[in-house]
């Protein structure tokens, strides 16, 4: 759930105040905390001396459950000490999942952010891919392709668009077969800035393969033979 609390603030003015602070924020549970993380508007403070407004950096846990993303996302300034709070947070997930969530309840790992600004940047991207995403269902059926779809936070850790083209070829292993589908994709839309990018990593990586344990659905008006 999305919690916040009292917390003490130092304005640059020297002034010391305390004011509510979001620490913890469900995309789910409360999208409006989501869109307020994207326009700048989270725990933002007013000093009650001199009435300058600013960011209040604090340590905000964020979780999409939809997006199968958790962050943890410390102050900027700590990441200079990267590998202490990267132990902290593994320490902090271990002891979650044992003493507080439903065994199973979260199958993925966490990430380590520095800044809220590393944490807009992550959406953002993820909203750009989506968008290509639904060009390619709905265009899918009339470029002639399938589609398969990974579980996001396999997609995110390797650096592969969740929703991949499929064109299936007599012969063809699945790696053919996806870069086939990326071309046919982008030679309808060659804006597809995602997809032309992972074309290029498939390409060039020929010992590339899909492992099952990333797929999350399949389409199964064509792709039928994905067990090689």
């Amino acid at each position: 759930m999305s919690l916040s609390s009292q917390e003490e603030i130092r304005c640059p003015c020297g002034e010391i105040f305390e004011a509510d602070i979001w620490n913890s924020i469900n995309a789910v549970e409360d999208p409006e905390l989501k869109d307020a993380i994207l326009s700048g508007e989270i725990n933002i403070v007013s000093c009650p001396k001199c009435g300058q407004v600013f960011y209040a950096e604090h340590f905000v846990l964020y979780h999409d459950s939809n997006a199968e993303l958790l962050a943890f996302v410390y102050p900027s300034s700590f990441v200079t000490d990267a590998e202490h709070w990267q132990k902290k947070m593994e320490e902090d997930f271990k002891k979650a999942t044992l003493d507080i969530m439903p065994e199973g309840i979260i199958t993925y790992k966490p990430i380590l952010m520095f800044g809220l600004d590393s944490l807009v940047e992550l959406i953002r991207d993820e909203q750009e891919q989506e968008d290509e995403m639904s060009i390619l269902e709905y265009f899918a059926d009339s470029y002639g392709l399938s589609t398969i779809r990974l579980r996001p936070h396999y997609a995110r850790t390797n650096k592969i668009p969740r929703l991949l083209p499929v064109s299936k070829e007599k012969g063809a292993d699945m790696r053919e077969e996806i870069i086939d589908g990326l071309k046919v994709l982008l030679r309808h839309n060659n804006l597809l800035s995602h997809y032309a990018e992972f074309l290029v990593k498939l390409e060039e990586d020929v010992n590339w393969k899909l492992d099952k344990s990333w797929i999350l659905s399949i389409d199964h008006k064509k792709v039928k033979k994905l067990a090689r």
